[in-house]
């Protein structure tokens, strides 16, 4: 039995996983033992240092992981002086949940390093070529993200 092969689209997938497979080898192996940081707790980090001040619910949708997850790993994160929590005042029930100071030398630190090896990597791009690049992973992700959220919130309006 042979598939159907949509060839541009096989050699995206096939591209962004390949991307995906050496961003992590390079983690593994260069930036992680370094950073302290677990990818998930970076992830979380990485959100509050993009969206400020805000409530677990909203990193784990952010995140697209359930709410359990993020409050065991704040947990963690707030021991280790990376995050705060203060008492909503809209709800006392929640928490909202910040990047402290030490989290966000971190997240930085780490950053870094990434741009370093990217940079590295790259050596033979020009600035413009990176930006084009960079242009491009965004928009594969930013429609790969709206068709799965198409898919999981389907219109069901009959139109009458």
């Amino acid at each position: 039995m042979q598939l159907a092969h949509d060839a541009p689209a096989q050699d995206v997938l096939e591209g962004v996983s390949s991307l995906v497979r050496a961003v992590r080898c390079v983690e593994h192996r260069h930036l992680w033992p370094d950073a302290g940081l677990k990818r998930a707790d970076a992830g979380v980090l990485k959100v509050l240092a993009k969206g400020g001040e805000q409530r677990g619910g909203e990193i784990a949708a952010k995140l697209g992981v359930d709410a359990s997850v993020v409050s065991r790993q704040l947990s963690t994160l707030e021991a280790d002086g990376l995050v705060s929590r203060r008492p909503d005042p809209a709800d006392a029930r929640v928490s909202l949940v910040q990047l402290s100071e030490l989290g966000r030398d971190r997240l930085d630190a780490l950053y870094a390093g990434y741009a370093r090896q990217l940079r590295a990597a790259l050596s033979d791009w020009e600035d413009d070529e990176m930006i084009a690049a960079a242009d491009a992973l965004r928009r594969i992700a930013s429609a790969v993200t709206q068709a799965a959220e198409s898919a999981r919130h389907p219109n069901t309006s009959t139109g009458d």
